[in-house]
C-alpha cells in the first residue's frame, strides 16, 4: 500500500479536528449538541453527533469554514443527504440572512491550501478544542 503524502495527512487531521472543533462549539456546558436540522439531542463525541456541512466539504474552500459546518445527528448527516435546506435555513437564522447565500457562492470558488496552511489551522482549531475541552470539563 502506498504511503498517504504529507499534504494528505495535514487534510485528515485538519478534518478530525475541525470536527471536533464545531461538535464541542454547538455543545453546551455540559456537553451536549442538538442536531443543527431535526434538534435531537446527543453528546459531543463521535459516536453522538457529526460534523454537518452545509456546503459539501469536496469544495474546499468552504470545508473548514466555521459558518459551514455544524454539529449534526448521523440519520440528518448521511442518511437524509445533509438536509441543506433546513441546515441553510439555519445559517440564515444563527448568522444573518443571506449567510448561507454568501457560504454557497464561497463554495464555487476554487480555493487551494499549502500544506503549511493546512497545518496553521489544524494548530489554531486544536488550541481551541483544548481549551472548550478544558472549559467544559468533558
Amino acid at each position: 500500500m502506498p504511503k498517504k503524502s504529507q499534504r494528505k495527512k495535514a487534510v485528515e487531521r485538519l478534518d478530525n479536528i475541525f470536527s471536533k472543533f464545531i461538535r464541542l462549539r454547538d455543545s453546551d456546558k455540559h456537553g451536549y449538541c442538538k442536531c443543527v436540522t431535526c434538534g435531537k439531542k446527543a453528546f459531543w463525541t463521535r459516536e453522538g453527533m457529526q460534523c454537518g456541512h452545509f456546503q459539501t466539504r469536496a469544495k474546499y474552500s468552504t470545508r473548514w469554514h466555521v459558518q459551514n459546518a455544524h454539529a449534526q445527528c448521523a440519520g440528518c448527516n448521511m442518511v437524509n443527504g445533509g438536509q441543506q435546506y433546513k441546515h441553510g435555513l439555519e445559517i440564515d437564522k444563527r448568522y444573518g440572512e443571506g449567510t448561507a447565500e454568501r457560504i454557497l457562492m464561497e463554495s464555487n470558488v476554487t480555493q487551494k491550501f499549502t500544506t503549511f496552511e493546512l497545518e496553521e489551522m489544524y494548530e489554531s482549531f486544536k488550541t481551541e478544542v483544548d481549551r472548550m475541552i478544558k472549559e467544559k470539563g468533558v
